[in-house]
């Protein structure tokens, strides 16, 4: 019966497609849509009480000696993310039926966006090597053709193209760590990585290129361009986008992560790969002046720290961030509307008092100690391991940053009184939900690998950032004020897209307009 219902997850959403792709069921396409996300969503729930209650749920082909040769299944950590992607599906779906009413696309969404709902949810679910990365193929198609919707467009033209490209290059990296996975030990039953023997040489190749197609997939640098082209589509779109698909990198490096924990190559790899993101789309986010474009190199940003997690061997980390990411940009692209309301509202507004600088000595001291704070209430109420310190470290450094932020908005004593009390409680509280998920989540994450990165190199990147944004506060006083602009200009140029232009080879000639004849001397004007 769970076995059933597992594959009516899948099932659902791809037959709604399928009939709304129909002549006869097109107008009634969004609907359709709409409705079978959210018994897709019902049904991951019902899926998830009971993996929690009574262990790993599957539906498999499988050999005589019980290898699984295609199929499904889902753990502690696929229960998650498959409620996470019908959830998001089921709200997108849902309000693009508003936002697209009356649009002629409307019906080419839903019917991609219910194809790619299935997709996804099969990634999630695979049983086997080879069905996640047809699944992972699958639903790159599919996000391109949802992509370039308003196709003929210039804009969608472009954004398709760039997309396709990047995909390309990811699919076909997957694809010969697959080959030779295949080769070398046979199509893996994802059910029972630990029985395999995935070291070596051969294990070192598969998990490099499993990092390059999830850092491609979550528009890593240097293949980041794509994702910033994506804004030509409709805010549904963007919000499916970034909300499911660009997540599909941390989902397959947790999945594999028996794979990926065991090479020191592909940990620091990924690591390298999300902390030159981290820096880099910061910097950018902060320098956009669009609503859209600050999101989206935010989610850039925040893919890299997905992926620093990996690095780290913190996978239960990276799944929280992955379902907090997933819900979050949702909610903002999806009032991204509001948001840009709220930002004119601010603009025109009366500008705040500007801090005299021994005030902004004092702001920037209690925003230390507000770290500080965070740091020793931290270690006093939670167990701290190698993992959970760095992550400590982190979260201290974005209290910091928070406790900064409020308290140059806001300089009086109940600010103060708040930010002291409601920062540190946050930090904590952040570490804690990390502890929770992972005993949630133990039965399918491994422990911590002996070939992740060392907790330090997450302290020196936080160390970058930290010392960059001081210098970049302090730079007209310690005369870096023309760096600090050239440093902006850059960022801001970096953030913009590059579209080719085509000139016409040849221009239409004039059409001669006739003058008007003569007018008779003497004749009335």
């Amino acid at each position: 019966m769970t076995g059933m219902m597992l594959l009516a997850v899948v099932a659902v959403p791809a037959v709604a497609a399928v009939a709304g792709s129909f002549r006869w069921l097109r107008g009634r396409a969004p609907v359709l849509g709409a409705a079978a996300a959210l018994v897709a969503t019902a049904l991951a729930g019902v899926l998830a009480v009971t993996v929690m209650v009574g262990g790993p749920v599957d539906m498999v082909l499988a050999d005589p000696e019980g290898q699984a040769r295609a199929g499904l299944v889902v753990d502690h950590v696929g229960a998650v993310v498959l409620l996470l992607v019908c959830t998001v599906s089921a709200v997108v779906q849902a309000f693009a039926r508003r936002y697209l009413h009356g649009d002629p696309a409307a019906a080419r969404f839903a019917v991609a966006a219910g194809a790619l709902t299935a997709a996804t949810a099969a990634m999630v679910t695979a049983a086997t090597l080879v069905t996640l990365a047809v699944a992972w193929t699958l639903s790159g198609v599919i996000l391109c053709r949802l992509v370039g919707m308003y196709r003929p467009a210039p804009s969608a033209v472009e954004a398709t193209r760039r997309t396709a490209r990047a995909f390309l290059v990811g699919d076909v990296v997957l694809w010969a760590g697959v080959g030779l996975a295949v080769a070398s030990w046979g199509d893996l039953d994802l059910r029972h990585q630990d029985d395999a023997a995935v070291g070596g040489v051969v294990g070192t190749v598969v998990a490099c290129s499993l990092v390059i197609a999830a850092a491609v997939r979550c528009a890593q640098m240097p293949w980041h361009r794509w994702l910033p082209a994506t804004l030509a589509a409709p805010t549904p779109v963007s919000a499916m986008l970034h909300a499911g698909v660009v997540n599909a990198g941390g989902v397959l490096l947790v999945k594999l992560s028996p794979i990926v924990g065991a090479s020191p190559v592909a940990t620091h790899l990924a690591f390298a790969f999300g902390a030159v993101s981290v820096v880099a789309a910061t910097t950018i986010m902060l320098a956009r002046p669009d609503i859209k474009g600050a999101l989206v190199h935010s989610t850039i940003g925040q893919m890299g720290f997905m992926l620093v997690t990996c690095g780290l061997g913190l996978y239960a980390a990276t799944v929280v961030h992955l379902v907090a990411h997933g819900l979050f940009k949702a909610a903002l692209f999806l009032g991204s509307g509001t948001a840009v309301q709220r930002h004119v509202t601010h603009t025109l507004a009366p500008p705040a008092p500007r801090l005299t600088r021994a005030r902004t000595v004092q702001v920037a001291v209690v925003a230390g100690a507000v770290a500080v704070a965070a740091v020793g209430v931290a270690a006093w109420l939670l167990p701290l391991h190698a993992g959970s310190a760095a992550l400590l470290v982190f979260a201290a450094v974005t209290a910091a940053r928070l406790a900064w932020g409020w308290l140059r908005r806001h300089p009086t004593p109940g600010a103060l009184v708040t930010a002291m009390i409601v920062v540190p409680g946050a930090a904590v509280a952040y570490l804690a939900v990390v502890d929770v998920v992972t005993v949630i989540l133990a039965p399918s994450l491994p422990a911590m690998e002996p070939a992740a990165v060392s907790a330090w190199a997450l302290v020196a990147v936080l160390a970058v950032l930290v010392t960059a944004a001081l210098l970049f506060h302090l730079a007209p006083a310690i005369g870096l004020g023309a760096w600090r602009d050239r440093l902006y200009v850059a960022a801001l140029s970096a953030g913009q897209q590059r579209t080719p232009t085509t000139a016409p080879t040849h221009l239409p000639r004039p059409v001669p307009v006739p003058r008007p004849a003569p007018r008779p001397e003497g004749a009335r004007a």
